[in-house]
This record gives C-alpha cells, structure tokens and sequence, in this order.
C-alpha cells in the first residue's frame, strides 16, 4: 500500500472509531409500545442537511417529517446493508419496517445514553431478526445473541456506509476505492480516467467532508 493511501487510512480511521468509542451504545427498549403516526403533533420545524444525526433522531421524535426522509435518506443504504446481513433477498422490505419502527421509536432515543448511529443500528438488527421471526425463517443463533449489542466495529462500518453516502459522488468513489479496496491513488486515477490531481483533491475534500460529519455527531 502506497504512501498516499497509508495517509488515507490514517486520517480515516480516527473518524470511524470515534463514534463507537466514544459513546455508549444505546439499546432500544424491547417492551416499548410503539406510537402511531396519527398521536404524534408534528414540530413544524424542518430540519436542515447540516443537522446531526442525533438532531434529526430529536425532530424525527417530534413529528418532523422532513427530519425523517433526511434520516431516511442518509441510512438507507447502510439499513439495507444490516437488513441483508439477516434477512437476505428480503431486505427491501426488512428496510422499509426498520424506517417505520425509526418514525415510531424516535421519541425514545436519548443522546446521553448513546450515538444516534449505535442507536440505529440495534433497532435495525432486532427488526430484521423480528422480520425472519415472523417469516418463520431461521435465525443464527449468534445473530439472536448478538442483536442487543451493537459493537464498535459494527458501528463504525455502520456510520461509515451512511457519512459516504452523504458526500459527492466522486469523492465517496474515491474514498471507498482507498479505503475498501486498497487501491493506490494512481490506481484509481487510471480506474476512473481521471487526472492523478484530481483523485487527490477529491480524497481530499472528501476526508475533509468527514471530518465535518463527525464534529457534527460529537456536538
């Protein structure tokens, strides 16, 4: 691995590890009775792209619609990627009750027990688990025991899939290509046909874009 992309781990690395390490993981209380749609007043407030995750979780807990199809827009892919991981084809569907149960359970996330992404994606898990349940499929035991925990790595991959997703594309290209693959920077200039300068100011402002995010979660 080049010199460039040593450099790329090194800057990236800290950004995943934070979340996780950080912050306790929050576990979604399994007896809770969800509210319906119809009993929650709406804030009225739209929450802006900048807000954090944990900020958009807060208005989505309020009604806020728009703080929702955020939300659902920044971890859609990340849902179905923790959906696959149990349910597998079914994942769309698995995905689409993950979103509902986040609209119904968003008023019991507390920020001082956790990150919003841990919070996330123990409510993603035990759904899917539920979902094969339901479907009378079977369940590994070691995803049963693992389903209220939401462990550091997994956290970290987690808000990674979501925090890339919110970036231009050709910097989230380049990003995933250093970072999961292992390519060099000349690598992925000549992958993508594009000049060595420019993969190198896209990783650049991309790592940069993260750092952002991640100041954001930690507010």
């Amino acid at each position: 691995m080049g010199r460039a992309i040593r450099a790329a781990h090194t800057l990236l690395a800290p950004i995943v590890r934070f979340v996780a390490s950080n912050l306790v993981v929050a576990h979604v209380p399994p007896g809770v009775i969800p509210q319906q749609f119809e009993a929650r007043r709406t804030s009225g407030v739209v929450a802006p792209a900048e807000a954090s995750d944990a900020d958009l979780l807060q208005a989505i807990g309020q009604g806020s619609e728009p703080a929702f199809e955020e939300l659902r827009r920044r971890y859609r892919r990340a849902v179905e990627r923790a959906c696959r991981s149990i349910v597998g084809s079914e994942l769309e569907d698995c995905a689409q009750e993950v979103f509902v149960r986040i609209w119904r359970k968003a008023p019991l996330y507390d920020r001082r027990r956790g990150s919003a992404p841990a919070w996330l994606l123990t409510l993603a898990r035990r759904t899917a688990l539920n979902f094969c349940r339901a479907r009378r499929a079977p369940v590994p035991v070691e995803l049963a025991e693992e389903a209220g925990l939401a462990e550091a790595p997994d956290v970290e991959r987690f808000w990674l899939d979501a925090a890339l997703d919110r970036l231009p594309d050709r910097e989230r290209l380049v990003i995933e290509l250093a970072y999961f693959d292992d390519l060099s920077q000349s690598a992925i200039a000549s992958e993508l046909g594009a000049p060595l300068g420019s993969v190198k100011s896209w990783t650049r402002r991309g790592l940069n874009r993260l750092a952002t995010l991640l100041d954001e979660e930690s507010q």
